[in-house]
């Protein structure tokens, strides 16, 4: 019996033992960025942009490319860790557009749990950034967070709008508006550094009247084979409908333009987009990212809750058994007291000597002989 109740106890105690485990260390490590992370987002959108082979042709009339279609593929990849640091590879391959958007890629170093940035473990180089690079945490808040714009090297802010059901899972909707000097080496590498007076000229009756003659006046002197250095700022308006649980972007669109601009003596004068690029999820994109929102779901339901109570249950049980086995009394053997004596009686009664009281009077009948 106490083995027993010993057995039952120490299933009680492995079966509590093990839900712990599942519910406070498997789920929060679920919550955190895995050694194998592989996540692959599909885009869709069309770019206008300044050509500039037709440029340097000078062939004005071609200059600009308009809604030319692309499609992108991110993939963001984990490719060290280091106790709480990630190390993420973000790269995207873009087929279209002639070329202008480039293949961006970066790397970056992450807290596993916030997404947020961590000083690069040692030997690994990460660009620098600020805020969130690729995406959002596991059970994101309802309230802004900082957000890296790689296009002008700033961090900007990822504001909470709202709360919406999209694309049948419950979201926040937040929102990037982000503007300044465009740093970006990539997109820079895809614009004229300087062009002569004579492509200003033909940009400036792309312009209303008044530019027209504001520019020709800040023309510098000298004809029109005069090169002229160029900036650029850019600047951009994003929405992203982030899953509330999971953290995953289901959905996002981003509209980005980039602006030419010229030194002069009155300083810098805006002169027209030379790049306009419209970007969207694509609907493998948005299935993707859902599927992997409903997986994670299923996934923190089975771990957090189903296992654990499971579990749980299955432990009171085992107490409850061995409570009730330790309980548990062996019959008592019943005695046989009055058997025994009867027996004796019995035996007494046989002798001649137990059958009668010894008090008993002799019979007082005469014998033959007093006869």
């Amino acid at each position: 019996m106490r083995k027993s109740v010993l057995v039952f106890v120490a299933g009680a105690v492995l079966c509590a033992a093990v839900a712990g485990v599942i519910r406070f260390k498997m789920v929060p490590d679920a919550e955190r960025v895995q050694s194998d992370q592989n996540t692959v987002t599909h885009y869709a959108g069309t770019a206008s942009y300044l050509d500039q082979h037709a440029v340097a042709g000078g062939d004005l009339a071609h200059a600009f490319v308009k809604g030319s279609p692309f499609t992108a593929v991110e993939t963001v990849k984990a490719i060290g860790m280091h106790g709480d640091v990630a190390v993420l590879s973000d790269v995207t391959a873009i087929t279209g557009a002639g070329g202008v958007l480039g293949n961006p890629t970066s790397t970056w170093a992450v807290d596993r749990k916030t997404l947020m940035p961590a000083a690069a473990p040692t030997g690994v180089t990460a660009d620098p950034h600020q805020g969130l690079a690729v995406g959002f945490a596991f059970a994101p808040g309802k309230h802004d967070y900082p957000w890296w714009d790689g296009a002008t090297g700033t961090q900007a802010t990822a504001k909470y709008v709202r709360s919406e059901n999209h694309v049948g899972r419950s979201t926040y909707v937040f929102t990037v508006d982000v503007s300044g000097a465009l740093k970006d080496p990539g997109t820079l590498a895809q614009l004229p550094q300087a062009v002569p007076v004579s492509v200003l000229k033909g940009l400036a009756a792309t312009m209303a009247p008044d530019m027209q003659g504001a520019l020709a006046a800040l023309l510098p002197p000298g004809g029109d084979s005069v090169m002229v250095p160029l900036s650029y700022t850019s600047a951009t308006k994003t929405t992203m409908w982030v899953d509330q649980l999971s953290g995953t972007t289901v959905d996002a669109d981003a509209h980005q333009t980039v602006t030419a601009q010229m030194a002069s003596k009155l300083g810098t004068v805006p002169l027209t987009a030379v790049l306009d690029v419209d970007t969207k999820m694509s609907p493998q994109g948005i299935s993707d990212a859902v599927k992997q929102s409903k997986d994670d779901e299923s996934k923190l339901l089975w771990e957090g809750t189903v296992a654990p109570a499971a579990l749980v249950v299955l432990a009171l049980a085992l107490v409850v058994a061995a409570v009730m086995t330790g309980r548990r009394r062996k019959p008592e053997v019943v005695g046989s007291d009055s058997g025994a004596g009867a027996a004796s009686g019995g035996a007494g009664g046989a002798d001649g000597t137990g059958g009668a009281d010894e008090g008993t009077p002799e019979s007082l009948e005469p014998s033959a002989t007093e006869e």
